[in-house]
């Protein structure tokens, strides 16, 4: 039988530059690099197509899952070998709330216990020794063992990997911990989770915290030592990304900050006779990821490829040097208006964390920036990620993206950024002299600035909030929570655990805390266990390990920020203006001349003034200047926009904003496009501002507000 050649083989294979040629034919004059290249907010230029001579340079090329630099993720068969953990944040005020939702989470799916104390817990506070706001603010309060029993009810710490995100607690909440695994006479050695705090991930976050940087990395040293030995499934050492990138941090910044944090604590462990080898498979990192799909995937990739170089600079074998990824879709990107669209952007972050190979993974229900989370809203974000699972079957297969040129590219480009920036950390004196310091506050600062410029002026698009806008969108009632209320419920709940003891029980507790007192290093741990087992509580437990004597760390507060909110601020704006003048939110487009010719420019001004939640009104064309100022004054709106084009507002737009502002209560004159070179002519007729493709909408519809404010 004669061989038939494949039907490709016919055609001739086109090289890159006959594609280039094509392409710039159909700009038809446009540069190519302008049109075609794209700048990201980390400088990388992203090209318009990639080949394999993009990646030829790329070291770890090769490298296959499961071989450094881990680029690939840590396990050779991925996902079949070590599924990532569901382990969603449950953020419920009390332990008696926390345990009944994450049952029902476990019950339904999740893998893994994700435990996140409130405020006061995470500076080692009792309820009645906190402010109100405190207490059960973005958490859960917990004080003592018997909090702890209440919150792990019926969850088997042998099966199930516990993560607690404790703040400056850590010490004390593992010796809660370690005293509930052995009452119940379980098994140490198959703990599984992460029980550790960041020191500067608090500062930032805070501005201070409730110690020296020194305290936390001795109880730290502490608390890995004997973790390592007892319970070596366990880490002791995360470093969260939080502060730096839901501050606005772009992504090259938040994972060098990230890194010199990471090295920082690395020297610490180091410095307090931890061997490297012993400290570096304590570490998790807890990356935020975003809506940038390739490039929130690239980020995973480009941390462990940076991580593992750092350990094997540091003596670690290249073998060991693989890392514990968690993530979560960040708060950053999360809107409180058409809140809805929260579930495609949390959709997106989970794929671009799945496919860059994270270890474990938290989905925001859609309603978490601005309220506690309902059944229903935690259902839908634990689902996205079974689906991702079941569904998508991206569980199936050992790395899926791995050998994209695209993707290689980009982590590549980005890691190199990053580690231009961990360096310039470094040079600056490390994490804690850049805290302190206010360069690192700086640079996350500048960063968030030109994201929200490139937010205002729309050339980067946050759905549903500055394009694309759902007219009806309301905000939702608020919801406050009733800290006073909790914490004087709390307070009762723990002077109760202190009194209800005998007077035997209650010497054994001070007794076990006095033996805290100049205990040796290696004993203090187990001696933490008994006061934890007596009874003790974290606020008893902070007076006696923690030196109010030393200098705690003082820096500016690095504030979250939400891309959205100057938009949710402008709507808000709006409203009140509309509350006490309807006519004040009503704008009203005066279109002249050709309606399929100016309907192009008619779309843009609506949903320009969508963005601030405008009412528009008129949208019948004109031919005549004098017919369209009637009907602007007839429908009453305080704002009038004038839609046409260009030759048209060369005949007519003077003559409407002239005959506008002679009116007895003259409306505010808009004109949708750039005003050229009649600017000035149209400016003395009355027009005030131009709104077209280069206006900061913000400004714009701000300024239309001031107005509306100095009439009323």
């Amino acid at each position: 039988m004669k061989k038939t050649s494949p039907l490709l083989s016919e055609f001739a294979s086109p090289s890159l530059d006959q594609w280039r040629t094509e392409v710039e034919r159909l700009l038809k004059g446009a540069p190519f690099a302008k049109k075609m290249f794209t700048r990201t907010w980390e400088g990388i230029s992203v090209r318009p197509m990639y080949t394999e001579d993009d990646t030829r340079d790329i070291p770890w090329r090769e490298s296959l899952p499961g071989q450094p630099p881990f680029v690939r993720g840590n396990h050779a068969a991925g996902y079949h070998a070590a599924p990532w953990l569901v382990a969603q944040e449950h953020i419920c005020p009390t332990c008696e709330a926390f345990n009944v939702a994450v049952r029902e989470s476990l019950s339904r799916g999740q893998t893994a216990v994700n435990l996140i104390f409130d405020l006061a817990s995470k500076q080692g506070q009792d309820p009645d020794q906190a402010p109100g706001d405190e207490v059960g603010m973005r958490g859960t309060s917990v004080s003592s063992l018997a909090d702890l029993a209440v919150a792990l009810e019926d969850i088997d710490l042998a099966e199930i990997p516990l993560i607690i995100q404790s703040g400056g607690s850590a010490l004390p909440t593992a010796a809660m911990v370690v005293a509930l695994i052995r009452r119940r006479e379980g098994d140490l050695s198959r703990l599984q989770g992460c029980l550790g705090s960041d020191p500067y991930s608090g500062i930032g976050r805070l501005g201070c915290i409730k110690a020296s940087v020194d305290q936390v990395h001795d109880e730290l040293a502490t608390l890995t030592k004997w973790i390592a030995e007892h319970a070596p499934k366990a880490r002791t050492l995360p470093v969260f990304e939080r502060s730096w990138h839901d501050g606005g941090a772009d992504l090259a910044l938040s994972l060098g900050l990230t890194l010199s944090s990471a090295v920082a604590t690395l020297r610490a462990m180091e410095a307090r006779g931890i061997p490297l080898e012993t400290a570096a498979p304590r570490f998790q990192f807890n990356l935020e990821v975003g809506t940038d799909f390739f490039m929130e995937m690239a980020k995973l990739r480009a941390l462990r490829l940076l991580w593992s170089r750092i350990l094997t600079a540091s003596g670690v074998p290249a073998a060991d040097t693989g890392t514990f990824i968690h993530t979560r879709t960040a708060r950053r990107s999360q809107t409180v208006l058409d809140a809805h669209v929260n579930m495609l952007r949390v959709t997106t972050g989970a794929m671009s964390a799945v496919l860059g190979g994270t270890d474990s993974l938290h989905v925001s229900p859609f309603d978490a920036v601005d309220r506690l989370p309902d059944n229903f809203s935690r259902r839908i974000a634990r689902n996205v990620q079974l689906i991702l699972a079941a569904e998508c079957h991206l569980d199936q297969v050992a790395d899926p993206a791995g050998g994209s040129w695209y993707v290689d590219s980009l982590t590549r480009d980005l890691a190199d950024a990053a580690w231009k920036k961990f360096q310039a950390a470094e040079a600056a004196g490390g994490m804690l002299k850049i805290l302190e310091s206010g360069w690192a506050q700086e640079q996350i600062t500048a960063a968030a600035a030109a994201r929200a410029e490139g937010y205002a002026t729309r050339k980067h698009v946050l759905v549903g909030t500055n394009m694309y806008p759902d007219p009806a969108a309301v905000a939702r009632p608020i919801v406050e929570q009733d800290c006073e209320r909790l914490k004087m419920q709390r307070s009762r709940s723990v002077a109760e655990q202190r009194t209800s003891e005998t007077q035997e029980a209650h010497m054994l507790v001070l007794a076990r805390l006095e033996k805290l007192m100049d205990c040796p290093d290696d004993q203090l741990f187990e001696r933490l266990v008994d006061a934890a087992e007596a009874g003790a509580t974290l606020g008893e437990f902070t007076g006696v390990i923690r030196d109010d004597s030393t200098a705690v760390p003082d820096a500016i507060v690095v504030p979250l920020r939400r891309d959205a909110e100057p938009f949710e601020k402008l709507q808000a704006r709006r409203l009140a203006v509309q509350e006490k003048h309807p006519a004040a939110a009503r704008v009203f487009t005066a279109c002249l001349g050709d309606y399929a010719r100016y309907m192009p420019r008619l779309e843009f001004a609506r949903g320009f003034l969508q963005v601030g939640g405008f009412e528009i009104t008129g949208v019948d064309f004109h031919t005549d200047s004098q017919a369209a100022a009637a009907a602007a004054v007839a429908d009453g709106a305080r704002t009038v926009v004038l839609v046409g084009l260009d030759e048209t507002y060369a005949d007519q737009a003077a003559d409407l904003a002239r005959a506008l502002s002679e009116g007895p209560e003259p409306p505010l004159v808009l004109l949708a496009g750039a005003p050229g070179e009649g600017e000035s002519d149209l400016r003395e007729a009355g027009v005030s501002a131009f709104i077209h493709m280069r206006s900061n909408v913000l400004t714009e519809l701000n300024s239309v507000l001031d107005k509306m404010e100095e009439q009323s």
